[in-house]
């Protein structure tokens, strides 16, 4: 292993080709995070060049190198071990750099920056060969369009955007789109230096100044080993990128052809970056969504709960593990549950198993996630099973949540529930209703009607269930009450939740004045946050009926009932305008009458007809994109 400062001219000036080996993740390098700072820096050492002081070396990092033997006669080639983000971010500022010299008609910087581009070797025999930087396959067509394209116009005409387009949303693209927008600013500004001066600075600083600490390995290092090493202790480095690595090498040590392998299993978890890499959950589980889905699949696998913080190592656990099958059977499973996993994230084609999938994502119980793609996988088939199981399964985790029934053992429950899904499939729904059934526990029993009634009539759900959650069962109740006559089943969205009798109800809701003013203003606030008064309205309606009283009496159309009866479609509030007063009884009486929707829609014993003839079928695109907004729930549950 030698170890050495170089600049960007020692890197790129000479013919050599770094290639990024299969096993690296994609081009992840993003504008706030990585080009901006990179542009910044770069853009100050320039101007202390053009002040005409001596600028300081400018370190971006390191990069670790193999040099594989390379037969007589052919271009130098490296494969980059660790560094390909700072690599390929330097090649895409020096192309966008080039751009615009050419566009200020400066020929010789032109040609100088061209050499660091650009490979000029007379016996390459491959096209790529004539870049400095060859990146793994998922990045390959984004990289040839930009180091190819004649212009900015051209390169973002191969992604049919026009040319005042700033992003196109690919993160190779999008790089080289910023340094070119950033150059030009910076050129263009009033500064007291001109173009003139400037082309020479910037390329000074980035040439000269720029520096990268290269480790160059030898034949005694291990390649995976050292790769593994710097990228799995807190890096921004993804596990998945880890377990990726661990399959391919595996594959190509046991005479394998790993390049096969990526191409036709894994690819497409590195091609289709904006999904599989998007960040998902809040706060301290926010995590990109494939390492979601590799915890859940290696839950499913191990019959383990496997930590999100501890992924690799779970994975490798599971790799060197008795029952761990071959890598090639491996890849091909993960490639498998993969495809299953987005048709749950992205939604099912029959609407009920679709509403399922929306209000578990609602209800933010991801630790159901191996044991649905076990489901999914067996019973793809056979939907209906599938629906009357997921009939099952939400009647048991809304019962429970509206009892306010501890989560903490669903990670256990799940994976003992897995064990369930085997034998003949018509046998499927009946083992995992009856293992529902005989749980007894606080944190896995199924509660009881009557236990499921008192929880409905006298919680605080206002108080007790997030707005998510509780539009979830204010929903239902809607489309509960528009029965199969109704013209649409369909509940409308975003919604809000509203009091039918305020919560700030003092001035315009006197008290009945039967018994003492305690005890009647107790009864009244214990009353005020339960389901019986609770409604839906939409955002411009809510604000209007604030703190109105039911009805008025000298002008019946300025009260809440005239408004809800003049504006809102909404079944759950024409029941509402049928009384001619509303107070403590009234609420009562409607929790009963709720309640009885409430036991159809989550029996005891669910079946398949209940779910589909009360969903309320929710869009797909709000599956788990929308968690900032609280209207869907995120793909991790948090307990």
């Amino acid at each position: 292993m030698q170890v050495g400062t170089l600049t960007i001219q020692h890197l790129f000036e000479k013919d050599v080709l770094y290639r990024v080996p299969l096993y690296q993740r994609p081009y992840v390098w993003q504008r706030e995070e990585q080009w901006k700072p990179l542009w910044e820096d770069l853009r100050g050492l320039s101007d202390i060049l053009l002040s005409g002081k001596q600028a300081r070396s400018h370190f971006l990092g390191a990069s670790v190198q193999d040099r594989p033997s390379t037969p007589p006669g052919q271009i130098e080639t490296r494969v980059l071990i660790d560094g390909q983000q700072r690599l390929t971010t330097l090649q895409l500022l020096l192309r966008a750099f080039a751009d615009v010299v050419k566009l200020e008609g400066n020929v010789p910087y032109h040609q100088a920056i061209d050499k660091l581009i650009r490979n000029h070797h007379p016996l390459s025999t491959e096209d790529y060969e004539s870049f400095k930087i060859w990146p793994t396959n998922a990045d390959r067509e984004d990289y040839q369009i930009v180091m190819e394209g004649a212009d900015r116009i051209e390169i973002l005409k191969a992604y049919g955007a026009r040319s005042n387009t700033k992003s196109v949303g690919r993160n190779i693209p999008d790089g080289y789109l910023f340094f070119h927008d950033a150059i030009c600013e910076w050129l263009a500004e009033n500064d007291g230096a001109d173009t003139a001066q400037k082309i020479p600075a910037l390329y000074s600083a980035i040439r000269d100044k720029a520096r990268l600490v290269v480790i160059d390995l030898d034949e005694k290092d291990d390649a995976q080993m050292i790769f593994e090493t710097l990228n799995a202790r807190g890096t921004p480095l993804l596990s998945a990128d880890l377990v990726k690595n661990s399959l391919l090498s595996e594959i190509q040590d046991n005479g394998g052809d790993a390049e096969k392998a990526y191409e036709k299993y894994w690819q497409a978890f590195d091609k289709d970056a904006p999904f599989w890499r998007a960040q998902i959950g809040r706060g301290h589980a926010r995590r990109a969504r494939i390492e979601m889905f590799l915890q859940n699949a290696l839950t499913l696998l191990t019959g383990d709960d496997v930590a999100a913080a501890h992924l690799y190592t779970g994975y490798r656990d599971y790799a060197l593990g008795p029952n761990a099958s071959s890598p090639e059977d491996r890849i091909k499973t993960f490639k498998k549950y993969g495809k299953i996993y987005r048709g749950i994230i992205e939604g099912h084609q029959k609407p009920a198993i679709r509403t399922f999938l929306d209000r578990l994502k609602i209800m933010d119980i991801a630790t159901a996630y191996p044991l649905l793609l076990k489901l999914f996988d067996v019973l793809d088939q056979r939907t209906d099973l599938l629906t009357e199981v997921l009939s099952d399964m939400e009647s048991f985790l809304v019962r429970r949540m509206i009892c306010r029934l501890s989560t903490r053992g669903y990670n256990r429950l799940f994976v003992d529930l897995i064990a369930m899904v085997n034998g003949p499939p018509d046998q499927i729904p009946e083992k995992i209703r009856n293992s529902l059934l005989t749980r007894t526990a606080e944190f896995d029993r199924w509660p009881s009607d009557d236990e499921f009634k008192k929880a409905w009539i006298n919680n605080p759900l206002y108080e007790n269930l997030t707005r998510p959650r509780l539009r979830l069962i204010l929903e239902a109740m809607e489309a509960a009450l528009r029965g199969d006559f109704a013209e649409t089943k369909d509940v409308p969205r975003n919604l809000t939740v509203e009091h039918v009798m305020p919560q700030h109800w003092q001035a315009n809701w006197p008290l009945p004045g039967e018994a003492s003013e305690a005890e009647e203003t107790l009864r009244r606030n214990e009353l005020i946050h339960t389901i019986g008064n609770l409604s839906l309205l939409n955002d411009k309606l809510n604000p209007v009926q604030s703190n109105k009283a039911w009805i008025v009496g000298s002008d019946p159309e300025d009260g809440k009932r005239e408004a809800l009866n003049d504006h809102s479609v909404l079944y759950l509030n024409k029941r509402l305008c049928e009384h001619d007063k509303w107070n403590e009884d009234k609420i009562e009486a409607r929790s009963e009458a709720l309640f009885e929707f409430a036991k159809k829609i989550w029996p005891l014993e669910s079946t398949a007809i209940q779910i589909s003839s009360t969903a309320v079928p929710l869009a797909s695109d709000q599956f788990d994109a929308s968690a900032a907004s609280g209207s869907s729930a995120v793909d991790q549950s948090s307990g």
